[in-house]
């Protein structure tokens, strides 16, 4: 259990308690600053609402134990954007009181807005609602390793409009949540065995035999076996084009999430890649 999360739930139920006890006494105080008519029976419901939600959140926050001991994930992340909308909603309640439109009025003013917005937004809304459904629906999860269309990196959030991604460059890659839903995705978090790739090209005069390559990357790799699993590492052709073939070299770590490793091991191979290149450029 999260006590901080817990505290702050019971701070919440302590003071929605006080509120709806002394609601009278609440009202008439508001009403001695001579608000708009309706304002202090619209804010006593709105600030009711939001400490009976906010109670709930923090709550279950506090008790949810997310899988892999992580601070945040996407069952969290999504009951934070639903109160965020619901949060949202309460305050143009709020603001249409101002003008002495009641709780009812309200929310009937801002579904006939809502109507006409959604043909103004419809992209947005498109976003928001792929966004709640991924979360909820677990496609991806935060701390997944992924590649989306062309883009690979590590989910750091999950929000209403775009996904954050991680990428190998340190860079953080919004991605809109529609374009997420339309693509491939590949979730290289969940294979059971978490492959590691580098991608490189020879020209076709430069490459002799498959095998031998493959056996001088290995043994290129020598110092580093104690970090990659035995029998692991192939290299395998992904395209063969007039002038050039495209490799791709698959390894497996014994510490599979430790980037460290895993940039020492991409960084031997690249060094590789270079001097074969340039000593077979030698020799033709």
């Amino acid at each position: 259990m999260k006590l901080l999360t817990f505290s702050k739930a019971v701070n919440a139920s302590v003071l929605l308690i006080i509120l709806v006890s002394l609601r009278k006494s609440f009202i008439s105080l508001i009403n001695t600053f001579d608000p708009p008519e309706r304002f202090a029976v619209t804010l006593y419901q709105a600030l009711v609402v939001f400490l009976t939600i906010e109670a709930a959140r923090l709550t279950t926050i506090a008790f949810y134990r997310p899988q892999g001991g992580v601070k945040k994930d996407n069952f969290t992340t999504g009951l934070s954007q639903i109160a965020r909308l619901v949060y949202g909603l309460i305050f143009g309640v709020l603001v249409l009181s101002l003008f002495s439109i009641s709780m009812k009025e309200a929310i009937t003013t801002l579904s006939l807005l809502a109507a006409a917005l959604v043909l103004i937004t419809k992209d947005y809304i498109s976003n928001l609602i792929n966004g709640m459904y991924m979360t909820f629906a677990r496609i991806v999860n935060i701390g997944d390793t992924v590649k989306i269309a062309d883009t690979k990196g590590k989910i750091i959030d999950i929000t209403l409009s775009n996904v954050h991604l991680l990428n190998d460059d340190d860079d953080i890659v919004y991605i809109p949540n529609n374009n997420v839903f339309t693509s491939q995705i590949i979730n290289y978090t969940r294979r059971e065995l978490k492959k590691s790739n580098i991608d490189f090209e020879l020209d076709i005069s430069q490459i002799d035999q498959l095998e031998k390559i493959e056996k001088e990357i290995v043994f290129a790799l020598n110092d580093l076996h104690d970090l990659i699993q035995p029998g692991s590492m192939i290299l395998k052709v992904n395209s063969i084009k007039h002038e050039y073939c495209s490799f791709k070299f698959q390894y497996i770590l014994n510490d599979t999430l430790n980037k460290e490793h895993d940039n020492k091991v991409k960084r031997q191979v690249i060094a590789f890649v270079m001097r074969y290149s340039l000593q077979t450029r030698g020799r033709r």
